[in-house]
């Protein structure tokens, strides 16, 4: 039998757009103007169905939050849509007998502490999904919350923007969909190194995430080989020329940047506009059509590469499971293709979530999080979908998920593993995966850096 932890709540996500119950497919929103017809449907509940034969119990509710307005206005949708493809699935065989319902809220005007307070206290939310970058500014009202009143349960697929010494306990119960943000910025290194460069200036936007990746960067790069010529901060929503100008004159063989996906789509054409042409490797953010919209096709293709490193997924049956029915339904397909990084989280976070709440048998917290290590991590019979591992549960079995991202293994503190691709824009409305970075060379040089 594998290890068990105690594991206790900690909170995620946004305020209040819309409330559904989903189990007929639903029709998420493609573009950033109807999203605001989505908010104008934030009042409408739907009470979620009851499963045929199942034993009545409360419905599970998930707080959602992500952003339906701001610069990161154009994720709302597509997040939305990754959540309702997954919850389609998971609601065939509902962990506690009733279909799982969920608010999508918008954290994007009011912020992630106002959407996860307005979620836990006026929503009463059982799940809250994507506490993230804001997280230590209410860590300890979420906890003192968690503790009184034993839940919410705090699955986070921006988890990996908070430190990895936060998480996995029955006093703490957040659980990442993705690795450490700070791992991108070693493979943002390592892909540099790849492509050839020696000698690379090193630019971070001033906020949390890109911060955070800018200095894991700044100590990999000399265990990478490569010679660090400066480091740039710069401010978002500007025009960047003074920082292009800074970095044009060391003439450094690579840009290494870590931004939002607008701001990255800026200085890449701030970067052309000044006859600059370079290698530029960017973070997962810059798969969003945000910034190749920004950059323009045109002044992508100026430049020696602008490769993004992101996290990728595993050739396998989880794999061909999730592409097909992803790629196969029209109104998912048109977000984006099935190998975006963030809609593969979402998947196997919410999969594995509802797999350990079935296990549980609850929604409380410790039981809850305990069950996230045993059916996540090995040993057990490997299953590929949320189907066989509600039926192998059902049976009795110990069960280890691996999703299209891979084995989604969780250590002691909810930090989980995964794989680390490489895309580039080939035209305005494509982008293609053209290669892999094994993740134990990030764990490699990760070790050798002071924490």
């Amino acid at each position: 039998m594998k290890k068990l932890f105690i594991i206790a709540v900690a909170i995620v996500c946004v305020a209040s757009i819309v409330f559904t119950g989903v189990g007929c497919k639903s029709t998420p929103v493609a573009t950033t103007a109807a999203a605001e017809t989505t908010a104008a449907a934030a009042e409408t509940t739907a009470a979620a169905e009851t499963t045929a034969g199942a034993p009545k119990t409360t419905p599970i509710t998930i707080g959602h939050g992500t952003f339906w307005t701001g610069p990161y206005a154009s994720v709302g949708p597509r997040f939305a849509a990754a959540t309702d493809f997954t919850l389609e699935f998971i609601n065939k065989m509902p962990p506690l007998g009733e279909k799982v319902r969920v608010i999508h809220s918008d954290e994007g005007t009011i912020g992630e502490q106002q959407w996860v307070m307005k979620d836990v206290d006026s929503n009463k939310v059982d799940i809250l999904l994507n506490v993230g970058y804001e997280y230590l500014t209410y860590r300890d009202w979420l906890l003192k919350y968690i503790k009184d009143s034993n839940r919410p349960l705090l699955p986070s697929v921006h988890g990996g923007s908070i430190a990895p010494k936060y998480g996995g306990t029955a006093e703490e119960p957040i659980f990442r969909g993705s690795p450490q943000d700070i791992d991108q910025g070693i493979a943002a290194v390592v892909r540099a190194a790849d492509l050839g460069a020696k000698k690379v200036v090193i630019m971070g936007a001033l906020f949390d995430s890109a911060q955070q990746q800018k200095d894991i960067a700044v100590a990999a790069a000399p265990l990478a080989g490569l010679e660090v010529l400066d480091v740039i901060d710069f401010e978002l929503e500007k025009t960047y020329r003074g920082e292009v100008t800074a970095a044009q004159a060391l003439k450094p063989d690579a840009l290494i940047i870590f931004s939002d996906a607008s701001g990255g789509g800026l200085l890449v054409k701030t970067i052309a506009e000044m006859g600059m042409s370079t290698i530029i490797v960017g973070p997962t953010d810059w798969q969003f059509t945000d910034f190749v919209s920004t950059a323009t096709i045109e002044a992508i293709q100026k430049q020696k590469s602008v490769n993004i490193v992101g996290f990728t997924y595993k050739e396998g049956p989880a794999w061909d499971f999730y592409s097909n029915a992803w790629n196969g339904t029209p109104q998912y397909k048109a977000f984006n293709d099935a190998s975006d990084s963030y809609t593969m989280q979402y998947y196997d976070l919410l999969n594995v979530t509802m797999l350990a709440i079935k296990k549980a048998g609850s929604l409380d917290v410790a039981k809850w999080a305990e069950a996230m290590h045993f059916v996540a991590n090995a040993p057990g019979k490997e299953v590929y979908t949320y189907e066989e591992g509600f039926k192998a549960l059902e049976a009795g079995e110990d069960i280890n998920y691996v999703g299209p991202t891979g084995t989604f293994d969780y250590s002691a503190t909810g930090v989980v593993n995964g794989t680390y691709g490489v895309s580039e824009w080939k035209t305005a409305d494509k982008l293609e995966a053209v290669a892999v970075i094994e993740g134990s060379r990030i764990v490699e040089i990760s070790a050798k850096i002071p924490q």
